[in-house]
């Protein structure tokens, strides 16, 4: 073997890496950003480290049996989501959503999500978190396949029509308040 099929020999394994790094993080930047309101949820996985858990809370009419959903469609101007749509066909919707089967939650991907923290962060996160007064907002992308994945939270103060809500008496049960468990 020459000096030059060496070469090759540990240069192509090399830049096929680099190509596919550069294709996964082209296409991770590519989609629609949305602003989607969160409830809370137990976040302990001590072999993941760091992460909020958390369920999605989509603004839309939606009953128990919606909670199965594996595909809807998002209806506003991004990243304002006005409502979700059920949709027997994604065909007709200008932005559709579905959960992959592949996905960390399976087919729950619509209504769970998890987002990675650093860990300095997770204190701040925390008291963040606890405060009734602000509500948690995920910016999720939504690629053109309509899988969606979380990429950053952020808090912003109860409207008057949140507090309002919050105030009233609910019959459905609130999940848990979202907590942070750093990894041992």
């Amino acid at each position: 073997m020459g000096r030059a099929s060496r070469i090759l020999v540990l240069v192509l394994p090399v830049a096929g890496l680099a190509a596919l790094w550069g294709w996964s993080d082209y296409k991770s930047r590519q989609g629609t950003d949305w602003l989607v309101p969160v409830a809370g949820y137990d976040p302990r996985d001590l072999l993941r480290g760091h992460y909020v858990e958390f369920t999605y809370d989509w603004p839309g009419e939606l009953d128990e049996g919606d909670a199965f959903l594996a595909q809807f469609c998002i209806e506003g101007s991004p990243p304002a989501i006005e409502r979700i749509v059920v949709a027997d066909d994604l065909e007709r919707c200008v932005y559709p959503a579905r959960a992959s089967g592949s996905d960390i939650y399976g087919f729950e991907g619509l209504w769970r999500g998890r987002l990675y923290i650093a860990q300095t962060l997770s204190s701040e996160l925390q008291e963040k978190l606890a405060d009734p007064d602000l509500r948690g907002i995920v910016r999720i992308r939504q690629r053109e396949d309509g899988l969606i994945t979380p990429q950053e939270i952020t808090f912003r103060p109860l409207t008057a029509e949140e507090r309002a809500a919050r105030e009233q008496p609910d019959e459905t049960a609130a999940p848990p308040p979202i907590e942070i468990t750093p990894a041992s």
